[in-house]
């Protein structure tokens, strides 16, 4: 009996020992599944799988200021996008305050939207909100302005320098290099305007008789009506004026009409204006012989193709280029009234 009772201790406590080691194994397996399990749905919500689709997706879009048309017509675009691919597009309007918008980044992020189109008021302030969005897992798709400090998905643009250069060389040739020419300029540290600032004052330096005297105007008409007036006051030998959007002529135009100095092209006295945008008010214009050229930065495209690479990147597609700049391109009076300019598109929808 005693014998048979130390067999009995062995096996018991060789049964303990397997129950105890199938016990750890199978804990370490959970803990192997808990952390593979977390993993999974860290990388799904930053890389979509091929079996996701954009269909019910909840997607919000964050814009600089939907009171002028380019912003208008570019969220029109991205919705109707949105619209065709099954995406619930919810859209906030920063109305040009980077404080703002960095508040509303702030609020949208906590509503855990599949992902963000981004529209910066400034390129280099956005750069929390955006690492905010990152950190959360949810991909930025700019557009029009880019975050400066990366953390973006993918990036639909505009050749803002080019552009500056191009109304830089339009205005010279059209003056006989000689004179004084005011920049209306956009909003210090918005990206598109510090662009077209410095490419329209890098080509003037090749016109060593022309003279440039910067208006700070933040995108905004009214301030380019007053200090248009003023620099009419300082200088008697203004030849022309290039304005980084064309709303900001709406006040120049005014500006004109209050010193009695707006002429049409051809007449004696015409101050050249090169706008930027080719938005429905400059393409008319235009057409009115006022406004000598719009440099087109197609809001209906830009819209449009971030969208579309939202909704690719949510079939698991990921094959768009990294970052697109459109070409600027010249609207005058030879090919104003193209249809398919997004200022056309745009005016026709809002006559229906």
């Amino acid at each position: 009996m005693r014998k048979l009772s130390g067999i009995t201790g062995i096996l018991l406590s060789f049964t303990l020992a397997l129950t105890a080691c199938g016990s750890q194994q199978s804990t370490s397996n959970t803990q192997q599944q808990a952390q593979s399990t977390a993993q999974s749905e860290s990388n799904t919500k930053t890389q979509p799988s091929a079996e996701q689709t954009s269909n019910d997706k909840k997607v919000s879009s964050s814009l600089m200021g939907l009171g002028f048309e380019f912003m208008v017509m570019l969220s029109d675009s991205s919705k109707e996008i949105a619209d065709k691919n099954g995406m619930a597009l919810q859209v906030f309007d920063a109305n040009l305050d980077a404080n703002k918008q960095a508040t509303q980044m702030q609020n949208i992020i906590a509503t855990k939207p599949d992902a963000i189109l981004l529209s910066a008021v400034d390129g280099r302030l956005i750069s929390p909100s955006v690492k905010a969005a990152n950190k959360a897992g949810i991909p930025i798709f700019a557009v029009e302005a880019q975050p400066l400090d990366g953390g973006y998905e993918t990036w639909v643009g505009y050749d803002n320098y080019k552009a500056g250069e191009m109304a830089a060389d339009y205005i010279a040739k059209a003056v006989g290099e000689k004179g004084t020419v005011l920049e209306q300029r956009g909003m210090v540290g918005a990206t598109g305007a510090d662009l077209r600032s410095s490419g329209f004052n890098d080509a003037m330096k090749k016109y060593p008789n022309m003279k440039v005297v910067t208006l700070n105007n933040e995108w905004v008409a009214d301030k380019a009506f007053s200090n248009t007036l003023d620099a009419f006051t300082a200088h008697n030998d203004i030849v022309g004026t290039f304005s980084a959007n064309d709303e900001m002529l709406r006040g120049v135009v005014s500006a004109l009409k209050k010193l009695d100095k707006l002429k049409k092209i051809g007449e004696p006295g015409h101050i050249v204006m090169v706008g930027v945008d080719g938005t429905p008010l400059g393409l008319e214009r235009i057409r009115e012989g006022i406004q000598d050229v719009s440099l087109n930065q197609d809001a209906n495209e830009m819209g449009k193709l971030g969208m579309e690479r939202m909704a690719m990147y949510f079939n698991g597609d990921k094959s768009y280029p990294k970052d697109t700049k459109l070409e600027p391109k010249i609207i005058d009076k030879n090919n104003v009234d193209d249809p398919n300019l997004w200022g056309n598109v745009m005016a026709a929808k809002m006559k229906k």
